[in-house]
């Protein structure tokens, strides 16, 4: 009777279980049908055998089972690590994407910082030429203009205006 009721469960359990494959397990032969009388007649071999081989079965069910259970354990426990991992990889792509647009956006402002101070060194020669330029001419200027003043005056000296004032 536990015989059969086991056997049950076991059968039940290779339902449950589409991944087992019947070719995996030991082929049962047929249910003797005899009552056995002696334990070594012809009728307790055929009994022998047949429990044998369920025992057989029975064992490489039950292996089965563990087996696919551990499977399912396994997936389970690892689940939520390969959802770490895809989280992981979309950060950092996510962060790799922001890496490079922060690299062409430095590259953007070197080139306009570089940019600009080409522009103010070309804005700082032009206004020191124009400064030069017109320092220069205020100079000349300034030279002529006190020539210019300076020829209407006639030194003399001191003796020679005694002389002309006696």
């Amino acid at each position: 009777m536990k015989l059969g009721l086991l056997l049950v469960f076991v059968t039940s359990l290779s339902f449950a279980q589409p991944e087992a494959t019947p070719a995996q397990l030991t082929p049962l032969p047929p249910k003797p049908t005899c009552v056995i009388i002696l334990k070594n007649g012809a009728c307790a071999d055929l009994w022998r055998n047949y429990n044998q081989a369920v025992a057989q079965r029975l064992a490489e069910q039950i292996k089965m089972y563990a087996n696919r259970q551990s499977q399912l354990a396994s997936a389970q426990a690892t689940a939520p690590l390969q959802q770490q991992i895809v989280d992981l990889t979309k950060l950092t792509t996510d962060e790799q994407t922001q890496i490079k647009s922060l690299q062409e956006q430095m590259q953007a402002e070197a080139t306009a910082a570089l940019q600009a101070k080409a522009d103010a060194h070309t804005e700082g020669l032009e206004m020191g030429a124009g400064m030069g330029t017109g320092g220069m001419l205020f100079l000349v200027g300034l030279v002529f203009g006190i020539r210019r003043m300076t020829q209407n005056f006639t030194v003399t000296k001191k003796e020679q205006v005694k002389a002309a004032s006696a």
